[in-house]
């Protein structure tokens, strides 16, 4: 079969919960996940259990950690971080406070420390630069491990840049927490398998509430 991808929007996260925690968090672009977050991650990754992935690959967010950690431990499998999938921050100018290596080092051991990202952090960027540069990310990713399978777990926005900029789909795209898009490769190009999946989510209201759209 050839090479396949997941595209997976991370889970509920604390802001969402809690409209005004942002004002006196350390770090206010870099929520963790709510509980009911922490529930769609790990559904996610027993959904995936039983395909073949190879590698979880993951937005350096804390919120994107924790999902792909979830998932990494369903499957086994190492995280790798890459910003080239990172969440697309219009009205930011400089990359915001995110963990050090040190505490991820201490908080998450299924991460690679060792892998070599493919893009640096973008900011300042306007919204399509962030689409154009999510899609680039994916198509560099899936051209440097063609025999591999991936997960990649990212946010909103560049979910919508991934699938377009690979698949060409011109649709509106819908974005749940912690769906699953899975992309498989079509020669040069990718076809779209499987659009904004929830099924496996045992809340899916809730997933929807918070959907993103573009």
């Amino acid at each position: 079969m050839s090479q396949r991808i997941w595209v997976v929007r991370h889970g509920n996260r604390e802001d969402f919960q809690n409209p005004g925690w942002a004002k006196s968090a350390p770090r206010p672009f870099d929520p963790a996940l709510s509980a009911d977050g922490e529930t769609q991650a790990k559904e996610v990754g027993l959904s995936l259990q039983g395909e073949h992935i190879d590698s979880v690959i993951a937005s350096p967010f804390l919120r994107t950690i924790q999902t792909a950690s979830h998932i990494a431990d369903a499957l086994d499998l190492a995280v790798s971080l890459e910003p080239g999938i990172g969440e697309i921050l219009p009205n930011v100018q400089s990359t915001p406070d995110l963990l050090t290596v040190d505490e991820r080092r201490q908080r998450f051991p299924r991460i690679d420390e060792g892998y070599i990202a493919v893009d640096g952090f973008p900011y300042p960027e306007t919204s399509e630069e962030g689409h154009k540069r999510a899609a680039l990310a994916a198509r560099t990713l899936t051209d440097r491990f063609p025999d591999k399978n991936l997960v990649m777990v990212t946010h909103g926005a560049p979910v919508v840049g991934i699938v377009r900029g690979l698949t060409g789909h011109k649709d509106r795209i819908t974005v749940p927490l912690c769906c699953i898009f899975t992309l498989q490769r079509n020669g040069s190009g990718w076809d779209v398998k499987q659009l904004s999946e929830t099924s496996h989510l045992s809340n899916q209201e809730s997933s929807k509430r918070f959907a993103h759209s573009g």
